[in-house]
């Protein structure tokens, strides 16, 4: 299921991205990026992600890293069952490309939010590069996206990322471990408000809540 949904994902952000002349970006030439592994810290509060639970890949032209997770959901309110409403996941992504390094410009989150009046949504995503000795390095970057209700739909929210970076620091992670922190909290101001999220739906079908990571590269 998670494959096939992320060709359904692809398909949506590049519809998406032609619909919006923007300048010619200097991507690495196809093929120089690659991702040889991706694991997850398994979270015990909240409802985020499992081993293999998770689909990353990179586009055709390196200009974007996408997400899916096939069990990141949040819910709060008296039909929220067993789920928590706090969901929280961190994967780490080995990455090579050589020559080439990069920033998270810009991220798009992908599902479905459905939030009753006096509740609220917080989303945050973080990332930083881990050395080969486990040290965290220079160029964390992060950002948060908030909505409050009353709200119902299928949502594609645009934020750009916050990121401190120097060109020298940047061309260090060439080989350095990627790790991104994505959370979201429901939260309420009144006692039976209600609110879900959860992936993008397609009739009966749950497609799973995305995360889009549009990169700017540099060349080291």
């Amino acid at each position: 299921m998670i494959l096939s949904n992320f060709i359904f994902v692809c398909s949506l952000v590049c519809s998406v991205a032609s619909a919006t002349p923007i300048a010619a970006a200097v991507n690495p030439p196809k093929g120089t990026c690659t991702i040889s592994a991706v694991d997850v810290d398994v979270d015990t509060d909240g409802n985020g992600c499992r081993p293999g639970s998770v689909a990353v890949a990179i586009s055709e032209d390196n200009s974007l890293i996408n997400l899916l997770f096939d069990n990141f959901q949040a819910a709060i309110g008296p039909n929220a069952g067993a789920v928590s409403k706090r969901a929280l996941c961190k994967v780490n992504i080995t990455m090579s490309s050589p020559g080439w390094t990069f920033d998270v410009n810009t991220v798009d989150f992908r599902g479905y939010i459905k939030l009753a009046g006096g509740v609220d949504i917080s989303l945050v995503s973080r990332w930083k590069w881990i050395d080969s000795k486990g040290v965290d390095m220079k160029g964390k970057g992060n950002m948060q996206k908030q909505l409050s209700g009353p709200f119902e739909n299928d949502v594609l929210l645009h934020k750009d990322g916050e990121v401190s970076d120097t060109v020298s620091s940047a061309c260090s992670k060439t080989a350095a471990r990627f790790q991104l922190t994505i959370s979201a909290s429901l939260s309420a101001t009144v006692s039976s408000g209600s609110g879900v999220l959860k992936g993008t739906q397609d009739g009966a079908l749950d497609r799973g809540f995305s995360e889009i990571l549009n990169l700017g590269w540099r060349k080291c």
